[in-house]
């Protein structure tokens, strides 16, 4: 079983104020319990791998592309006997000073776990929904992000 799940949403701030917030450390800013261990790498270049651990569940992330200019970020992410696949992250800039914000899941069963994953968390309804909840979540958490990167 395989899906392909696209959604966006808008933030008000600059892409390149949004492109770090699609990372593994940049989204500790904004996830609940996100706490991903860095095993190779700088959190965010090419070729970084790390791993997370969500609900009692280990996946592990590389990171294939992190292109500042083309405000773009493209993961490869395996949950074991889980799915596989990848997180494809575009921004657009929106006016005045914002962006649009462009998530693609493709994922792939792996078993029967997988599959029973698909088809609860990533039904095209519930991907809406995350969508609009990552859109929420940013929001709510702008003062800390922004005091993170004016450091």
């Amino acid at each position: 079983m395989n899906i392909s799940r696209s959604g966006s949403f808008e933030l008000d701030m600059t892409p390149a104020e949004a492109l770090p917030l699609f990372t593994a450390e940049g989204e500790r800013l904004w996830v609940p319990n996100w706490d991903p261990v860095v095993l190779s790498g700088d959190g965010y270049g090419k070729g970084t791998v790390f791993v997370t651990t969500n609900h009692g569940v280990k996946t592990h992330w590389l990171v294939m592309d992190y292109d500042t200019e083309a405000l773009h970020a493209l993961y490869v992410r395996v949950t074991p006997d889980v799915t596989a696949g990848t997180v494809d992250v575009s921004i657009a800039p929106r006016a005045p000073g914002g962006s649009i914000v462009t998530v693609a899941y493709q994922l792939t069963a792996l078993g029967p776990a997988g599959e029973e994953t698909l088809r609860a968390s990533f039904s095209e309804s519930n991907y809406a929904q995350m969508m609009q909840e990552w859109q929420a979540l940013i929001e709510q958490n702008r003062d800390r992000i922004r005091g993170h990167f004016s450091r």
